[in-house]
């Protein structure tokens, strides 16, 4: 499996070290940058050297993307250091895909050259008025003879102040989905009639500019309309779906740094002479926060497979994994933040590598959707997966063909070329992961029994009656009025416990697709790891404090100290990195 992502290990020990004070892409010059607000430079500089800003752009277009789940673990390897790294070098992705999913292919080619060439293309939706209302959005295309006018004000533009070039979204009618039209503005147009205002600072990813745009009635010539006038917003969400996927990359990246800084920390600490890593507190609080990791890390990437494999079918998991990987990763940098005690207060040391993770971890949250616009999107789908999941397992009906869902487990292998084009923004109840799983729950759960592992076999039982639940309650709501997503906070609530189960539903597929060849350095077979996981999901899924799994709990810490020993990065996959000892500690084993 690790031959298969080579490159992502030869990318981490081309960046060194990361623990080494004196390494420009470690975690203290990381640290450094962020409390100096400064852009990365040098680090930025050294990826576009090896053509890192080119791993989402396919080979057609002089890319180097062969599937989103090595571009996933190449961001993860670069952005643990600094996520900032991300808005330093691919923050183009955004407008790029949406030239590629509805664009021209002229247009796919400009966009791809000036990404070569080292340029950055913003992208303009969000406005401060709309908020995550992107149909209340007022900045405005005016027809002229040859082409338009634009006028209106563009909020929190990523590399607004310096990018090369920007793709807007702009109405051009009264109402609807259909009101927008998207152009493409390069360096020409910039540079008339247009007011870059001030980068405004922000908590995380420190020295990123992100500035309002001010358009003045600049000329737009008519062949910077992306695809058909009124098609502005259909291609942005399109392109939306796969950015929600990549800026997972920073979430695990984080998480993978706070958890590492955490677990050395508390094996090397003592308290009456015994690890911290050891007592009841700080082993329970590293297993739920390596659960967590281990849920983020396993959706993600079985979404980076899934758009290449059915981009029809993609919507509901580009949902659903945002919100996944936002919501956990956050937690369990807060769990490894408190691990470290009073050093979590110091602006150097331990203390300022996760601080910085943790205001970077934040800023994703609400980059390209926002917590509410992802739940609204998955609300409104939840209602047709009832049929599919009867809440009387006796009277499940599968699909008539089986649901390929082997080949989204399948991390390493080939995949088709990735089509932003094809993706569907209807809510057709189609999703693989959710469909497999109502297949094959049974089939796992004997599975995990059959290994000697009967409590990992109840919660894959208690999973599959916990997700139809939720869709028969959120069919009850839809036909109530006074429940409903426009009366009642209920089927935002649903959604947020659908993404949990949906994260349960993942792992167990991957665990069945992986017989022969343990996850996370367990023995094959041993579904340790995966009974943690299932514990803490089904403890949040139902607003319960996942400590209370204690039982469950204590393979997730031995799989994480295992791959924290082996050199691993915090995945399922075994990816080796570069990282040695923190210069601060090597040998110091007292408090």
């Amino acid at each position: 499996m690790s031959a298969e992502f080579a490159a992502v290990a030869r990318l981490d020990d081309l960046l060194g070290d990361p623990w080494r004070a004196e390494n420009v892409y470690g975690f203290a010059a990381g640290a450094a940058r962020d409390a100096r607000g400064d852009f990365p430079h040098a680090f930025a500089a050294r990826l576009d050297s090896v053509d890192f800003p080119l791993a989402y752009l396919p080979p057609s277009l002089g890319g180097t993307l062969r599937g989103l789940d090595e571009t996933l673990l190449l961001v993860r390897v670069a952005a643990r250091r600094d996520a900032a790294l991300m808005p330093a070098t691919l923050l183009s992705c955004s407008a790029v895909l949406t030239v590629l999913a509805a664009g021209s292919d002229e247009q796919a080619k400009t966009v791809a050259d000036w990404v070569q060439e080292g340029r950055t293309i913003a992208f303009a939706l969000s406005e401060e008025q709309a908020g995550s209302d992107v149909l209340a959005g007022e900045a405005k295309l005016d027809p002229t003879g040859d082409g338009y006018r634009l006028w209106g004000r563009k909020w929190l533009v990523g590399r607004g102040a310096t990018a090369d070039a920007v793709v807007v979204v702009a109405r051009t009618a009264e109402r609807g989905p259909a009101a927008f039209t998207a152009v493409l503005l390069g360096p020409r147009e910039l540079a008339h009639r247009v007011r870059r205002q001030p980068a405004q600072t922000v908590t995380g990813m420190r020295g990123i500019d992100f500035a309002d745009l001010v358009f003045e009635g600049t000329p737009v010539p008519r062949a910077a309309v992306i695809g058909a006038v009124g098609g502005g917003l259909a291609g942005a969400m399109r392109a939306q779906q796969v950015v929600r996927l990549l800026s997972t990359g920073a979430c695990l990246a984080t998480a993978d740094t706070a958890l590492r800084t955490a677990l050395r920390f508390t094996r090397d600490r003592r308290v009456g002479g015994v690890r911290v890593a050891d007592t009841g507190y700080g082993s329970r609080e590293l297993a739920v926060a390596a659960a967590e990791l281990f849920a983020a890390d396993l959706l993600s990437l079985t979404a980076a497979r899934y758009v290449h494999l059915s981009p029809a079918t993609f919507g509901l998991c580009s949902s659903v994994v945002k919100r996944v990987a936002t919501r956990l990763t956050s937690s369990s940098i807060t769990r490894s933040r408190t691990l470290l005690g009073a050093r979590a207060v110091l602006a150097h040391g331990p203390g300022a590598v996760v601080d910085k993770a943790r205001r970077d971890n934040e800023i994703v949250e609400t980059i390209d959707t926002s917590p509410f616009g992802v739940l609204r999107a998955i609300a409104v789908q939840l209602p047709g997966y009832a049929p599919s999941l009867p809440v009387d397992p006796g009277t499940v009906q599968t699909s008539a063909a089986p649901v390929d869902v082997a080949s989204l487990f399948a991390f390493g292998e080939q995949l088709p070329d990735l089509d932003p084009a094809a993706l569907d923004l209807s809510a057709r109840p189609k999703d693989l992961v959710l469909l497999g799983f109502v297949e094959q729950a049974e089939g796992a759960a004997r599975q995990v029994a059959a290994g000697g592992d009967e409590r990992g076999a109840e919660l894959v039982r208690e999973l599959r009656a916990a997700l139809a639940d939720t869709f028969a309650t959120a069919a009850e709501a839809q036909r109530d009025r006074a429940r409903g997503l426009g009366a009642s906070a209920e089927l935002l609530d649903l959604a947020e416990r659908c993404c949990l189960l949906y994260a349960g539903a993942a792992a167990v597929l991957a665990w069945r697709a992986y017989p022969d060849r343990g996850l996370y350095g367990e023995e094959p077979g041993g579904s340790g790891w995966l009974t943690a996981v299932l514990a803490v999901l089904l403890a949040l899924a139902d607003g319960r404090d996942p400590r209370q799994a204690a039982p469950e709990l204590p393979p997730a810490v031995r799989a994480l100290t295992r791959l924290d020993a082996a050199g691993l990065l915090f995945t399922a996959l075994p990816v080796q990195l570069s990282d040695g000892r923190p210069e601060s500690e090597e040998g110091d084993a007292t408090s």
